[in-house]
Parts: C-alpha cells; sequence; structure tokens
C-alpha cells in the first residue's frame, strides 16, 4: 500500500470517530417547539436574544455532550459566531444538567453579523442538536435568516441651533440623524462636556436635547453633533454658539459679579445680616453679630472745658469688656479697663465725677464681646456745644475703630 493511501485511510479513521453518527440506532430524537428571530443586521452588528427550543422525544440529554450546532455543513465555523459561544461552531450548550424524554430545553445564544458585506444579503444560518461524539440529533434541523446590510456611517446635520443662548437658559438643539440600520445616539458637545439623546422623535431621524445654559462658559463655542450607528460608525456636524452671562434672580446683577446668582437679596452692596450663615454683600464672609449696647450721654460745655453729667453704657452683656479711652487736655487717665457684670454701667460716677475736658480732647468708649463686632461711641469735645459725637465699630483683631464693619 503506498504512503499517500495509508494517509488516507488514517484521516478517513479519524473523521469516522470525530464526527457524530447517522447510525439506523441514533437514540436521539427532538421535536421543534419554538425560536427566535429572523433580523437585519449592520455587517458587523451584535445581537443578543437569539434561541431554539426543542422537546425531547428520545434518550436522555446530558449536558456533558449535548449542543447547538452549526449544521448544513458540518462543523464548519459560523460567519455569525459571537465571542459568548461554547465553540465555533457551537453557540449553546443544554443549559441544564439533564433533560428526559417529554421535557423540553431551551438554546439561547447571541450573533455577530459578518463583517465586510458589501451589499445586502440574505444568509440562512443553519443549526442542530448534538450529542457530542455520538448521534446528530434526529429532527432538529432549524434556521434563521438574517438580513446584513453595508456597514456605512450614518450622516447628521443641525435642524435648529440657537446661535446664542443665556447660560440662565436652555440650548435647545435638534439634528436629522439617518443610518441604513439605526442610529444608536447622537451625542452633543461642548466646552469638554458631552450630552447624549438616545431616542429619536416620531419621525424616527430628529434628534432634540435640551442642553443646561449653565454648562456653556461665557463665550463663543463650537458646538459638534455626532452620531453614533450600532457598530460604531459616526459621523459630524459642527455649528457655533454664544453663551452669554446670566441674572437668574433678577436683581440686576450679572453672574460674573454675584456670588449667589439665585437669591435676588444677595448681591454686592446688599445689607449683610449678621452670623446667619449667609453672605448677602458677598464680600466673602458673613458679618459677625454686633454688641447691641447703648451709651447715653449729657454734657455741659463752657468755652473751655466740657462736662458731663450723664455717661452710662445700658445692654452690655455680662463679661464684655469695657474701655474708656481719654486722649488731650484735662484727662484724669488716659485708658481704664473693666469687666461688665451686666445692667447699667455709671462711667461718670467712677470716672469722670469732676472731669473737665478741654476743647479738642476725645473720649472714647468701646465696648467689647468676643466674636462680635465693637460698639465703639467717640466723643470730641466743642466750645460752648455738646461734644461732637460719632459712633464706629471694631472689627475682632482690629486696634482702630472704623465707621464701617464686615
Amino acid at each position: 500500500m503506498s504512503s499517500v493511501a495509508r494517509l488516507l485511510g488514517a484521516v478517513l479513521f479519524c473523521a469516522l470517530f470525530a464526527t457524530p453518527a447517522h447510525a439506523q440506532d441514533n437514540p436521539y430524537f427532538a421535536e421543534f417547539k419554538g425560536q427566535c428571530c429572523y433580523l437585519t443586521l449592520e455587517s458587523g452588528e451584535f445581537a443578543g436574544g437569539q434561541y431554539f427550543e426543542f422537546w425531547n422525544r428520545g434518550a436522555t440529554w446530558d449536558v456533558r455532550n449535548l449542543k447547538l450546532g452549526v449544521s448544513e455543513t458540518y462543523f464548519r465555523t459560523s460567519g455569525f459566531w459571537h465571542p459568548t459561544w461554547y465553540e465555533g461552531n457551537r453557540p449553546a450548550r443544554l443549559p441544564v444538567q439533564a433533560v428526559a424524554n417529554g421535557q423540553s430545553a431551551r438554546f439561547d445564544f447571541n450573533v455577530q453579523a459578518p463583517t465586510g458585506v458589501g451589499t445586502t444579503t440574505v444568509f440562512r444560518e443553519h443549526f442542530q442538536l448534538v450529542a457530542e461524539g455520538e448521534h446528530w440529533v434526529q429532527n432538529s434541523t432549524v434556521y434563521l435568516e438574517y438580513t446584513v446590510l453595508p456597514s456605512l456611517a450614518p450622516s447628521v446635520a443641525f435642524t435648529s441651533v440657537p446661535p446664542v443662548v443665556n447660560r440662565g437658559g436652555t440650548l435647545d438643539v435638534a439634528v436629522e440623524a439617518i443610518d441604513n440600520r439605526a442610529v444608536q445616539r447622537v451625542e452633543f458637545s461642548i466646552d469638554g462636556k458631552t450630552f447624549t439623546a438616545t431616542t429619536p422623535e416620531a419621525d424616527g431621524r430628529t434628534y432634540r436635547l435640551p442642553i443646561p445654559g449653565g454648562e456653556v462658559p461665557a463665550g463663543t463655542h463650537t458646538l459638534i453633533a455626532r452620531a453614533v450607528d450600532r457598530v460604531g460608525n459616526f459621523a459630524t456636524t459642527t455649528a457655533t454658539v454664544t453663551a452669554v452671562l446670566a441674572d437668574r434672580d433678577g436683581d440686576g446683577v450679572l453672574e460674573d459679579a454675584d456670588c449667589d446668582d439665585t437669591k435676588p437679596n444677595v448681591k454686592p452692596g446688599a445689607t449683610d445680616k449678621p452670623d446667619n450663615g449667609i453672605d448677602e454683600n458677598c464680600d466673602g464672609v458673613d458679618s459677625l453679630p454686633r454688641v447691641d449696647a447703648t451709651v447715653s450721654n449729657s454734657w455741659v460745655a463752657t468755652s473751655r472745658t466740657t462736662k458731663t453729667t450723664i455717661l452710662k453704657v445700658r445692654g452690655a452683656p455680662a463679661g464684655a469688656r469695657i474701655e474708656l479711652r481719654c486722649a488731650g487736655r484735662g484727662c484724669p487717665f488716659s485708658v481704664r479697663r473693666f469687666t461688665s457684670k451686666g445692667g447699667t454701667l455709671d462711667l461718670r460716677k467712677q470716672y469722670l465725677r469732676r472731669a473737665k475736658l478741654r476743647v479738642g480732647t476725645t473720649l472714647e468708649i468701646r465696648i467689647i464681646v468676643p466674636d462680635h463686632v465693637a460698639k465703639v461711641a467717640r466723643f470730641t469735645m466743642r466750645k460752648r456745644k455738646a461734644p461732637l459725637t460719632a459712633y464706629l465699630c471694631l472689627s475682632p483683631g482690629a486696634t482702630k475703630p472704623t465707621r464701617t464693619c464686615a
């Protein structure tokens, strides 16, 4: 026997043992129960939800070798193969341990349309149950038809895009996007941010999306619309949009100068309510509470000196530090400091009963409470007139009183 003949015999011998038989003693028999689905796909497109369901009308099916195989040309690799398949020509295996006679089983699998299809083509893909190493299951030959379209990029064009948008409003944009199979999504990108529309309007081709104006910085930008189909092909179109500053709360201050453009009572120049956790005047801090105390006073002035007849502090809380400062001729002291015990403090009686303050002398009373804006009363002596009176404030940590305090 020639070496060629021996080689052909060996190949035939191996094939007989590797291929499930169609012998007359085949105990496996099935009855068709259901299937899904005939599909239209774009070249390279993935689809799930495919299945065949059969009744077992013969010997028990075993998970160890019962599979759904590709048939017609046995052992070929299907053009609709997907990585989730059990093997290149075996879409699925028995989903349970065993299926006895009279029971049914469903074989679920995914498909992926072949790539490189240049014209619309209808494929009839055949399948059959197989008990590996034994037999192809009788009466289980089935098929599904797939219409495969060429892989083409979609088209996209703007149908509505405003040239100017207020940042307090909405940028309403729309495109017409068309594909030979289906548009999966349209992505709208502006200033590095992307917003996606996945559902078209009733016409099946208009994709509309409201983009919050606040997402677009002030200035002129390029808006990009990108239509993507189910296999990743895409097309883009662009438009120019200018975003202008908003005054959302209508307080007359644009957002770039307003520290909270949602509240009309918050803006530069507003009155800041102390210690409420809100920076109403946009100076970066919330005003501290102010010392709520009063200084009652009365004076007698001559051409050279002034005497106080009443000088009392009322309402200073217990623990407040009181400073009495005197500068100029006639001062009996320069500074006196003491702690309030609450109630009314008679400063004249304690410190100024005999004092005759000369014209130009200043007397200053500071009422200081921790974490509060201190209250300062300053009296400047005048000729034959009551002192010139000024009520000032002193922020925590400051040393010099001012007319306004944060």
